[in-house]
């Protein structure tokens, strides 16, 4: 395990510098220090590039990260404390990080590891994710749906929106009944369709620590060890507060292999692409000092459009990963947040984009979220088989950055003017059978002309 003192750590939110809020902190210590490094470390994008094929840029951002992270610390908002690390502490907890962990168990055992630029041993892992909203009635259903997808080596079900008839809210006895069924849902799911020990990311439903806690029990809910994956977020921004720590605490308590959720907000404090880039950065070093995290999953997104999937974005995951990848032992995941919707053509084309641009980079892909992540009902798991197959085509054909760049420019042309327009598809129930669990023909038609397009237009050979 690395080294993680939790209670030394826990104990910075009583005793670091005091500021009297939030907005004070980020006037004083946040903007000052993040004009400084971006300009310190010379950090520019060109605005056109989508792959980032610099490795000296890439070493520059991960150098200003770093920096920034010692420099302005973790500001909590329950006790107006900095919880501050030093440039040893941090050191001691990257090189003590585990490069790879073996998950899951029996036929569905995996590893979960880190990966290189252009990595031609080590495939991408796998995780599914709708990261949406569906409805009680249809939620079992619809994680059966997912687990049967054939690339799939982990799963992070999809949230249930009610309970009983009432609105799941934040901190009411709804939310831990919520969290409780969706737990259930998500055991019973994976034995139907056969993966019984299959990893999964639990619970979405639960956003407080007393619902995550509420949820946890080896029989029916989440499992303790290797067997499933819990998350913690970082606050916007280089924030966190007490429920936070709890969090961390139940589940280092409880064994869990988790992880560090983060997404910087390109076009807010952090400013444009290079500040956002390094932001995000930072975000993985924080997750690995503050809570002891052993992963990180990364969804650096757009203020106005809520997507990862402009240019400016993708260049983002992109330089982030090989930061990542070239200076750390630490494993993490890219998330994709899509603009469009379910069985349009946009939809396939931000997914194969994304996919090149993070795999190439030593990402392992995390999805996918649809129609900017707004919706109830409104993903299904052949976007996400898309995703992942194109991720996995990249890793078998050996795609190298710069060949992700040339095949990401042509796709970006397909989409980068549809990005503005509302084009959110249909649901589930649209798409699938909800009885049999498998999608109408006309959808499978679809999908298998988008691969034929993707093909022509770039020359990938796609896995299937």
């Amino acid at each position: 395990m690395s080294t993680f003192r939790m209670w030394e750590v826990f104990e910075k939110a009583e005793s670091g510098p005091f500021y009297k809020d939030q907005p004070e902190w980020m006037i004083k210590s946040f903007i000052p220090n993040m004009r400084r490094v971006i300009k310190e470390y010379n950090i520019k994008y060109d605005g056109k590039t989508i792959v980032n094929c610099d490795d000296d840029l890439a070493d520059r951002v991960w150098a200003a990260a770093k920096d920034f992270f010692v420099s302005v610390g973790v500001y909590n908002q329950d006790t107006h404390r900095v919880m501050q690390f030093s440039e040893r502490e941090v050191n001691e907890v990257l090189y003590t990080k585990r490069p790879k962990y073996m998950i899951g168990a029996g036929h569905d055992q995996r590893w979960l590891q880190v990966r290189s630029i252009e990595d031609k041993e080590r495939r991408p892992f796998h995780l599914f994710s709708p990261d949406a909203n569906f409805s009680t009635d249809i939620h079992k259903k619809a994680c059966m749906a997912y687990l049967k997808e054939p690339l799939l080596d982990g799963l992070c079900a999809p949230l249930i929106e009610d309970y009983m008839g009432r609105k799941a809210t934040s901190g009411s006895p709804t939310e831990v009944a919520a969290a409780m069924e969706h737990a259930m849902n998500l055991r019973d799911a994976q034995r139907l369709v056969g993966k019984p020990d299959v990893w999964t990311v639990s619970v979405g439903t639960a956003e407080t620590d007393q619902a995550q806690i509420a949820a946890a029990n080896k029989e029916w809910g989440v499992r303790p060890s290797h067997l499933d994956g819990r998350m913690v977020s970082i606050l916007t921004e280089m924030t966190t507060n007490n429920a936070m720590l709890n969090k961390a605490m139940h589940y280092r308590s409880y064994g869990n292999v988790f992880g560090n959720l983060c997404g910087a907000i390109y076009g807010a404090n952090a400013g444009g692409t290079e500040g956002t880039a390094i932001l995000q950065t930072a975000y993985n070093i924080e997750g690995a000092c503050l809570y002891g995290s052993c992963w990180a999953l990364n969804f650096p997104f757009h203020l106005k459009w809520q997507s990862t999937t402009t240019r400016e974005l993708l260049w983002l995951q992109s330089v982030l990963s090989q930061a990542m990848s070239r200076n750390s032992n630490q494993i993490f995941l890219n998330n994709l947040f899509a603009n469009a919707g379910p069985a349009t053509d946009q939809l396939y084309w931000e997914c194969a984009n994304h996919a090149l641009a993070t795999e190439s980079s030593g990402g392992n892909p995390w999805g996918a979220a649809t129609c900017r992540n707004k919706f109830t009902d409104m993903a299904t798991p052949l976007e996400s088989r898309f995703f992942h197959e194109v991720s996995e085509s990249s890793f078998k054909s050996r795609i190298t950055r710069a060949q992700a760049n040339e095949m990401c420019q042509k796709i970006m042309e397909k989409y980068e003017k549809l990005i503005p327009i509302d084009n959110y598809g249909k649901k589930l129930q649209e798409v699938y059978d909800m009885d049999r669990l498998v999608p109408r023909q006309e959808f499978v038609d679809h999908y298998n002309r988008m691969r034929d397009e993707l093909h022509a237009l770039t020359g990938l050979e796609l896995v299937f």
